[in-house]
């Protein structure tokens, strides 16, 4: 048996087809072409113009390596210098004795901050900062985007030009 062509296009039809695969068109019993040498020739669809590559997204900011000590600088005033293990809270102290870390209360009108908010690690050039579990959150500040942190407590690099948030309160990381 020939294969028949579309009356509407002249495309090849699969066998038992009801459409069309090249023009859509509902195929008639009458509506059928017998496969012939007649110089018709199916005519290619234009190739669609190769799009060009999305833009590439912007660069992260280069890691550099931390001093051995930064001072922060909350919203509320208060300036702290940090070496090593710090918990940030309005009530850090226990915590902190436990770990081994520095305490650092904060003095909070707004209580967006919980007794023991966010942990710090400044060790070997890297700061890292984890939230403890708080109740309103902590963040970092990236390219104008807040990052929010896992409750977890995993630790996650702060990169310079950062800003920590924390709960309400803002936190500048300033190198020593």
């Amino acid at each position: 048996m020939a294969s028949a062509r579309c009356a509407h296009c002249g495309a090849t039809l699969e066998p038992n087809t009801m459409y069309c695969l090249g023009c859509g068109q509902l195929i008639l019993p009458g509506a059928l072409r017998e496969e012939a040498d007649d110089g018709w020739s199916v005519p290619e669809r234009p190739q669609r113009p190769a799009q060009a590559p999305a833009p590439a997204a912007p660069a992260a900011p280069e890691a550099k390596a931390w001093p051995d000590r930064v001072q922060l600088v909350f919203s509320t005033g208060q300036q702290v210098v940090i070496a090593g293990a710090a918990v940030i809270g309005r009530k850090p102290e226990q915590t902190a004795v436990n770990m081994g870390a520095q305490g650092i209360e904060v003095a909070d009108d707004t209580r967006s901050m919980s007794r023991v908010h966010l942990f710090l690690e400044l060790e070997a050039g890297e700061l890292r900062a984890g939230d403890a579990g708080s109740s309103n959150g902590s963040a970092i500040e990236r390219g104008g985007r807040r990052i929010p942190l896992a409750g977890t407590g995993e630790r996650v690099a702060v990169l310079h030009g950062d800003v920590l948030w924390v709960g309400d309160v803002r936190v500048d990381v300033v190198p020593l």
